[in-house]
């Protein structure tokens, strides 16, 4: 015989009611699962904003596969008394500083190849910003006083907006079976502490606010988490890293990495990305000027 719990439950009818408008006896269709995460230079200049979007069983798999690699990993390190690491972070290990401390360039290209390995089998779609926040202070001077509350600021909502169309194009007859589709988004607590999240949960809740938002329907909430309890913002990292990076390059006119050509070929998992220059930033402000206080 079960015990009876000692805590109260919530019906799934409720709770998928919640997800779905049309409830629970009409509710067929795909959750989709976005996570977001940022990557920044030391001068927070560059800022590149990515959301990684999936299925729930491609993220199942993902994240085992994940896990089983750090394990695989940890298990390395102790049989050579060395120090394991809590989880894959991407400027650290790129730097091979705090966990990563004392690696070789070759142990951590081999580690993160792995990963790449990982991300190639993977059928996610990722969808990337970046911009140069001196240009964006420039634009929007009364968004200066906090640089990376700025970039939530004006990237958050054109990440929504570029998921939205991007789904809007799936080709038939996919189209037919994801048009009921949900997005769920969550995103790494922001600042370590949470800092940026209300400025996050603002932002989106302006877009699904807004009548001349044309994607609304896709989405159904934001929320928090901590790396700690999804592995999931690890892969979002890498990422974001290495479009900050890429970023980089293009500002530098540099080449771009190997790392980030090897996401390119990947032929599951499909970037679309977009950098934001003065121009596009004066016409965005031209754009929210018309009916957003900014």
């Amino acid at each position: 015989m079960c015990a009876k719990s000692q805590f109260p439950y919530t019906p799934l009818r409720l709770l998928w009611d919640g997800f779905n408008p049309a409830g629970f006896e009409q509710g067929n269709f795909v959750i989709f699962r976005g996570y977001i995460d940022e990557s920044y230079d030391a001068n927070q200049n560059v800022f590149a904003l990515s959301c990684l979007i999936a299925r729930g069983k491609t993220w199942y798999e993902m994240e085992r596969k994940w896990k089983l690699h750090l394990a695989a990993k940890n298990k390395q390190l102790l049989k050579a008394g060395r120090p394991t690491i809590s989880r894959y972070h991407a400027s650290d290990c790129s730097g091979r500083r705090n966990e990563f401390d004392g690696w070789s360039h070759e142990e951590r290209d081999s580690f993160v190849r792995g990963l790449f390995r990982i991300l190639k089998q993977a059928p996610v779609h990722t969808v990337v910003f970046d911009v140069q926040l001196d240009e964006v202070c420039e634009v929007f001077p009364e968004w200066s006083k906090d640089r990376i509350e700025t970039a939530y600021n004006v990237l958050t909502g054109f990440l929504m907006y570029m998921i939205g169309e991007d789904f809007e194009k799936i080709p038939r007859p996919h189209a037919m079976y994801w048009k009921d589709s949900k997005i769920t988004l969550f995103h790494d607590r922001t600042g370590g502490n949470g800092r940026y999240d209300p400025a996050i949960l603002r932002v989106f809740n302006q877009q699904m606010g807004d009548p001349e938002f044309p994607y609304r329907k896709w989405f159904t909430t934001i929320a928090p988490m901590s790396w700690e309890d999804c592995i999931a913002l690890q892969p979002a990292d890498l990422v974001a890293f290495e479009c900050f990076k890429e970023a980089e390059a293009r500002i530098e006119a540099r080449k771009s990495r190997k790392s980030f050509k090897a996401l390119l070929d990947m032929a599951a998992f499909g970037i679309h990305s977009k950098g934001f220059d003065k121009e596009s930033l004066l016409k965005m402000r031209a754009h929210l000027a018309g009916y957003r206080d900014v």
